[in-house]
């Protein structure tokens, strides 16, 4: 596939429409005793929800960048239990891992973003890249002042989920040291970060990286070396005669103790002024570099700052709220499906039934989650299952199921009895 030309479009789970338009169109459809039902079933799912976030955030605290000192937990043990529940996590809110081929430096990233860039990996102990809502779209990139345009095509992802696990201290070698202080300043070792992005193509997934460091193109660096050269000559064959200069002017004047007489003296002077000359030079060629550096760190700053949704524990909210209002929307989209047949169906026509129904009542294409969906209406007993084939309950029966179910959640009454 040719650089730049567009990826092929994943058809992921991820629903995307918001949750009160799609109550609205399975209710038309469906009669208004659905309302209630899903009102009930809504509040036992974030219930749910609720006690996986407090999980999450549990395991997240000690590698938090900002957890105490006396809460922290640098080890691998404690990184691959958040990292395990955090994966789960994203896979109910219809995340899909991206593979590690697709974040790497190409050519299209280079003309999407005009940076060359070469991500470090210096102290990280596992760096996992997660996306969904996948679309092909045509971007545009405007050159010379917007006299020119050049049309790009490629895969723009809705969210994209960055997750880094740093080494502990005792795992950095001494050769990453350097590296991963300048690339993460005021990261501690041991800790994990968690980003949330929107509306990122393909290209750009490398600029996520948190040791991703611009590389001066070519042109650049040409048009710095040149006038260096050319202007930096002169100065440089000077040097030495001042130097030389220089030096017989201190030997006379400390070994022998000879008089500076005006000749020396202004010779003396000229060859100072020489070797003012100089470090002026390099000093200005020096800034000049620095200037040419930072232009390429603020394009790489402008690329991730204004796509950045949440950070670390911050993030955690953000997702399992997402995950709640998927696990919602595939719960009633099956349910629906199964209600309106009013007779039993294989998982193979409620996934098509689902997936037909985003398509005409909201534009969605989508690969619907069928398992899941299933899991949650058998394990709150609104599905009957007869050999391949599952029914719904009818919807006064459900929302009774429901009723009780949600009475359960909090007996307390019970227990003091």
């Amino acid at each position: 596939m040719p650089e730049g030309s567009a990826q092929p479009e994943r058809r992921d789970g991820y629903i995307a429409v918001r949750m009160a338009e799609l109550i609205a169109a399975l209710i038309a459809d469906g009669g208004p005793a659905l309302s209630d039902l899903y009102k009930l079933l809504g509040a036992l799912l974030h219930h749910e929800a609720h006690e996986r976030l407090e999980t999450l955030k549990a395991l997240y605290d000690p590698l938090d960048p900002d957890a105490p000192a006396a809460r922290r937990n640098d080890s691998a043990q404690a990184f691959e239990a958040f990292e395990g529940v955090l994966a789960e996590a994203l896979e109910r809110a219809n995340f899909s891992e991206i593979e590690a081929d697709t974040v790497r430096t190409r050519e299209a990233t280079k003309l999407l973003t005009d940076l060359s860039i070469k991500p470090s990996a210096a102290g990280i102990r596992r760096i996992r890249y997660f996306g969904r809502g996948g679309r092909p779209q045509t971007l545009t990139i405007k050159k010379w002042f917007g006299l020119r345009s050049r049309h790009i095509e490629a895969e723009v992802l809705n969210d994209v989920v960055v997750m880094v696990g740093f080494k502990a201290e005792g795992e950095i070698s001494r050769g990453e040291r350097t590296a991963f202080a300048r690339m993460r300043r005021g990261i501690r070792p041991g800790a994990a970060l968690v980003k949330h992005f929107r509306n990122v193509a393909s290209p750009e997934l490398v600029t996520l990286h948190p040791g991703a460091k611009p590389n001066m193109r070519p042109r650049d660096q040409l048009m710095l070396a040149a006038p260096a050269l050319v202007a930096g000559t002169p100065v440089l064959l000077n040097l030495w005669p001042a130097l030389t200069v220089l030096g017989a002017v201190a030997a006379a004047y400390f070994t022998a103790g000879q008089v500076l007489d005006n000749e020396r003296l202004t010779r003396a002077i000229g060859a100072l002024g020489g070797l003012v000359a100089v470090g002026a030079f390099v000093m200005r060629q020096r800034l000049k570099y620095e200037a040419t550096t930072l232009r390429y760190h603020k394009r790489l700053a402008d690329t991730v700052y204004f796509r950045n949704l949440a950070n670390n524990a911050g993030v955690l909210d953000l997702l399992i709220g997402a995950g709640e209002e998927q696990d919602s929307k595939e719960a009633f989209l099956a349910y629906w499906a199964m209600t309106q047949a009013g007779r039993p169906l294989t998982k193979a026509e409620i996934d098509t039934a689902a997936e037909q129904f985003l398509r005409a009542r909201l534009n969605l294409d989508i690969n619907f989650d069928i398992q899941d969906s299933l899991a949650k209406l058998e394990r709150l007993g609104l599905v009957t299952r007869s050999g391949q084939t599952l029914q719904s309950v009818p919807p006064a029966e459900a929302i009774a199921r429901l009723d009780a179910a949600w009475d359960s959640v909090f007996s307390f009454s019970a227990r003091r009895n």
